[in-house]
C-alpha cells in the first residue's frame, strides 16, 4: 500500500528488533507513557499485527498496528513514527489513512478506535484536523514525569470513513471502478449471447453427478 510519501509493508527480518528499540525509547514514552523494554520475539507473537511504515525511498521510519477487539469488525489501531526527525512531516497521518483504507476497504471493518495521551501533540492533530472523531476522555490514564495525564479515545465508524474519503477526495479502490464496470459489461454481453436456459442446463448437469 503506497501513499504520496510513505508505504506500508509486512514486517521482515530485523523489523521487530528495530521496533523494540523504538518502543524502549522516546517513542514508547509518547505512545504508552513510559518506555517499554520488550523483546522482539514478544512483539512478533503478540495480539497486534504490525506493518512497517517506509518512506518512499526505502527508509524505515515507523509502524502501524491493529488488533481485533471483542466483536468481529471492531479494531484498535496504533501508529508510531520511530524516526524523531520525521515526527512533524505528516508521515504518521498518511500512514494512518493507508491503514484505514486497508481496515475498512479490504477487511470490512465496522468500527476502529485509537487512544492517545493528552501530552502527545501529534495524535491531537489528527483529532483537530477531523481525521477521526473524538469519543471520550480517560481520566488519569497515563503516569508520566511524576504526574497523571488524561488520554482521549477517538474513533471512526464505517460511514464516517467513507465520508472522510469523500471529503478528502481519497481513492481507496485497488481495482479502478472503470475496470470493474468493464468486467461486468463483458460478462453481461456473454450472458446475452447464451441460451436463456444456459445456467439451468449447467445446474442440471451437476445434479446428475454421483448417480
Amino acid at each position: 500500500m503506497k501513499g504520496d510519501y510513505v508505504s506500508l509493508r509486512r514486517m521482515k527480518d530485523g523489523d521487530f528488533e528495530l521496533l523494540a528499540d523504538w518502543i524502549g525509547g522516546r517513542v514508547g514514552t509518547y505512545g504508552a507513557g513510559s518506555p517499554h523494554f520488550i523483546r522482539p520475539e514478544d512483539l512478533s507473537r503478540g495480539a497486534d499485527t504490525f506493518l512497517m511504515v517506509v518512506r518512499n525511498g526505502g527508509e524505515r521510519i515507523g509502524v502501524v498496528s491493529w488488533r481485533q477487539l471483542q466483536y468481529v469488525g471492531s479494531y484498535e489501531l496504533g501508529v508510531a513514527i520511530g524516526d524523531e526527525s520525521a515526527w512533524t512531516d505528516g508521515y504518521g497521518v498518511e500512514a494512518v489513512l493507508l491503514l484505514l483504507q486497508y481496515i475498512f476497504h479490504a477487511r470490512n471493518a465496522h468500527r476502529v478506535e485509537m487512544k492517545a495521551g493528552l501530552f502527545n501533540r501529534q495524535p491531537m492533530r489528527m483529532v483537530t484536523q477531523g481525521v477521526m472523531v473524538l469519543e471520550g476522555i480517560l481520566r488519569d490514564y497515563y503516569f508520566l514525569d511524576g504526574e497523571y495525564h488524561d488520554a482521549v479515545v477517538f474513533s471512526l465508524l464505517r460511514d464516517d470513513y467513507y465520508e472522510l474519503v469523500r471529503t478528502l477526495q481519497l481513492q481507496p479502490d485497488t481495482v479502478p471502478q472503470a475496470e470493474k464496470r468493464e468486467a461486468f459489461k463483458v460478462f453481461q454481453e456473454y450472458l446475452a449471447n447464451r441460451p436463456q436456459d444456459h445456467l439451468s442446463l449447467l445446474l442440471n448437469r451437476g445434479a446428475g453427478l454421483g448417480h
